[in-house]
């Protein structure tokens, strides 16, 4: 399977559409920042209005089925825009500023300024939610958008751009889409005052360098390898669920999905085989109605998935499934890897495929040591009956995202800073940090009395007036 022709914008054309961003963006930003998120609320809700357009072209681009379009794309991005409109009057309102009682005569305050145009570049694998999620949140705090989707994934970029334009409700040109590969990204970079990108570690040190080269503000969201931690007290049937979901969703291209279980050894094999009880009910196939699991969505998955696997394999696992159905097709069956070690690829690599790796474990500590071992740290979760433990544990864990008997669920919780820590990115989306991310602020300080005097430590400099104000500075401010 390969990828629709797509255009590769130029130099010229990138350039063009800065320029009519720019533009759009001087008089978006005039807007009181309720009336923003008043349009930007109608925008969205006419786009759900063309909700069935949204599920035929994205199922009809990546071959997802139907319900996780609708519920890990369309539901969980409404669920962003949501809480970014109804609370961007509490993020982004003018905010007072502590000031030292020597200067009680002055007001202080840090209001929020759009940075002008936004550059999002963006993967093939979550192709509505991210484009979505991400340039919302941009338009509301006042900036232009030039969004740059994976060569894979054009069509449903096209589709929201041309939605969004329809709609009236926002200036021409302040969301625009810059298609093509990797040069394309790259023009959009140089043509953005900040940029927001999602993708694979090369991909984003690629764009941090290029950023940097501009001083330019650059959030990274990179890979995971999501180490699944399941302890002896744990609910093994919920754990077990969980683990099948969480690999195999989105047939395994989730930056957050489990990619690795390390398990106590005493609950190994009960665990083990409710997982291949769960793996036999899922349902695959090509369409998007009544089936589970669809197919690959980058023919590169595939060859990775077989690298892996032939790699455990070599090194003494036990594979489980992972047989290639249709390469035309790319389906592929889910693979469960038993006496997985280490050093197996599938278990220090981002597999980004249907692929769950276990691995006995002796205690919690270990498991914690060898989660911790690899370069990334995206998404961890942590299964016990013990709570306390849990927090106790989950503190050691390297990773900006932590669930607890829980996982996957964070995006949707827009108020919860979503990044992740050393290789998994750099900065944080959502929360009021990453409403704030597409500001600068601005600090404000107001002079209000005595109207015409000078303050003390203007010229004329004198012994008399600097041991003042010394002395006063030096006082207690309460």
């Amino acid at each position: 399977m390969t990828a629709a022709p797509v255009t590769d914008v130029g130099p010229a054309e990138v350039a063009a559409l800065a320029a009519a961003a720019r533009q759009a963006a001087s008089l978006w930003r005039r807007l009181p920042l309720a009336e923003r998120a008043a349009r930007l609320r109608r925008v969205w809700k006419a786009l759900l209005e063309r909700r069935e357009e949204i599920l035929r072209v994205v199922h009809g681009e990546t071959g997802k089925p139907l319900a996780e379009v609708e519920t890990m794309e369309v539901a969980t991005a409404s669920l962003v825009v949501d809480y970014f409109t109804a609370q961007a009057r509490r993020i982004l309102g003018e905010r007072a500023a502590w000031r030292p009682w020597i200067l009680a005569n002055k007001r202080a305050y840090v209001r929020w300024l759009p940075r002008g145009l936004v550059g999002i570049i963006t993967p093939w694998n979550l192709p509505f939610l991210i484009p979505a999620a991400d340039s919302f949140p941009a338009l509301l705090a006042g900036n232009a958008v030039l969004l740059k989707p994976s060569e894979w994934a054009t069509r449903t970029a096209l589709w929201l751009e041309g939605a969004v334009r329809a709609t009236g409700l926002l200036p021409d040109g302040l969301l625009s889409v810059v298609t093509g590969g990797p040069a394309a990204g790259g023009r959009v970079v140089a043509a953005s005052d900040m940029v927001v990108f999602t993708g694979s570690v090369a991909g984003g040190r690629a764009v941090a360098a290029a950023a940097a080269a501009g001083l330019k503000s650059a959030v990274l969201e990179l890979s995971g390898k999501h180490p699944m931690i399941v302890l002896s007290d744990a609910v093994l049937a919920r754990a077990a669920q969980a683990a099948v979901w969480g690999a195999f969703a989105n047939c395994g291209a989730l930056c957050v999905g489990v990619e690795r279980v390390f398990i106590e050894e005493p609950v190994h094999d009960a665990f083990v085989a409710a997982v291949r009880e769960g793996m036999e009910r899922l349902r695959q196939g090509p369409g998007g109605v009544d089936v589970d699991l669809g197919r690959l969505i980058h023919p590169g998955q595939l060859s990775r998935l077989r690298e892996h696997l032939e790699d455990a394999r070599a090194k003494g696992a036990q594979v489980v499934g992972g047989e290639v159905v249709s390469e035309g097709d790319l389906l592929v069956r889910p693979a469960l890897v038993l006496n997985a070690r280490p050093d197996m690829k599938v278990m220090r690599e981002e597999t980004f495929g249907p692929v769950l790796p276990v691995m006995k474990v002796d205690c919690a500590e270990q498991a914690v040591a060898m989660s911790n071992a690899g370069p990334l740290g995206l998404c961890a979760s942590l299964w016990t009956a013990d709570e306390e433990r849990a927090q106790r544990l989950g503190a050691a864990v390297e990773a900006g995202l932590l669930g607890i008997n829980d996982l996957c669920i964070h995006y949707a919780i827009a108020a919860l800073p979503f990044g992740g820590v050393k290789s998994s990115g750099l900065g944080w989306r959502h929360s009021e940090e990453g409403l704030r991310m597409f500001c600068r602020p601005q600090s404000v300080c107001v002079h209000e009395f005595p109207a015409a005097a000078p303050d003390p430590w203007w010229f004329p400099y004198s012994q008399r007036k600097t041991r003042l104000v010394s002395l006063l500075a030096r006082l207690p401010w309460i």
